[in-house]
């Protein structure tokens, strides 16, 4: 996180606190357009950026297309949940006609 501190102050001249403080509001306004079942990524995502023990820093391109391959999976997983409800629904329906 502190690559992307440092580029927020060099490009667009904040503070450090400015700088963190706008990646937060990122982080809130990316998590808000989220279902709620995928928002809990975007934490994890902004930790990882921060996370200190990594030996090997990934990009911050990597990082995004990780996370967006995890919002896909969990999208994929909830389109095939949500498909499975409505044919259970309408099996049922056919059932009791």
């Amino acid at each position: 996180m502190q690559e992307l501190i440092q580029q927020l102050q060099a490009k667009a001249g904040l503070t450090t606190e400015q700088a963190a403080q706008s990646i937060e509001v990122i982080k809130e306004y990316v998590k808000g357009k989220l279902p709620p079942f995928i928002a809990g990524t975007v934490d994890n995502w902004f930790a990882g950026m921060s996370d200190k023990t990594e030996t090997k820093k990934e990009g911050l391109l990597d990082q995004a297309g990780d996370f967006l391959e995890n919002v896909k999976d969990k999208a994929e997983d909830w389109a095939e949940d949500a498909k499975d409800k409505v044919s259970d629904f309408f099996n049922k329906d056919k059932k009791g006609a």
